[in-house]
């Protein structure tokens, strides 16, 4: 759905723990070790994945069947992000590149002291 300069998605952000431990976890919530976010493709044939990992940025698109969408929720906390973009504005402050930053970029928050994945789904689902 296009407005003039608006667009409206919804995104799916997930966080879990991770399976090999960094030293950064020790300052982390169990359960809030990572973050990425999913979307249904314009059709909803596919299911458009972004997941920021250490070494990387994993986009993927994957055929939206059940087994890919029961794999996809498979983690410790699920929030829908119902999104609206104002293509007029810029993204947003100077950020680190972290999964929280990536998912809060992909969704349009823009709060600069949301650091960890814990923070980030507290301040989704007020």
């Amino acid at each position: 759905m296009s407005l003039d300069h608006e667009v409206i998605e919804e995104w799916h952000v997930c966080f879990s723990d991770v399976p090999n431990k960094h030293w950064i976890q020790r300052y982390l919530k169990n359960g809030f070790y990572h973050c990425y976010a999913f979307k249904e493709s314009a059709g909803g044939q596919f299911l458009i994945i972004v997941n920021p990992m250490r070494s990387h940025l994993d986009i993927d698109m994957v055929p939206n069947t059940k087994e890919n969408l029961a794999k996809m929720t498979n983690c410790s906390k699920l929030v829908r992000v119902i999104v609206k973009y104002d293509l007029a504005k810029d993204r947003g402050h100077f950020c680190r590149f972290n999964c929280v930053e990536v998912v809060k970029s992909l969704i349009g928050v823009k709060s600069f002291w949301t650091f960890t994945p814990y923070q980030l789904y507290r301040k989704l689902i007020r």
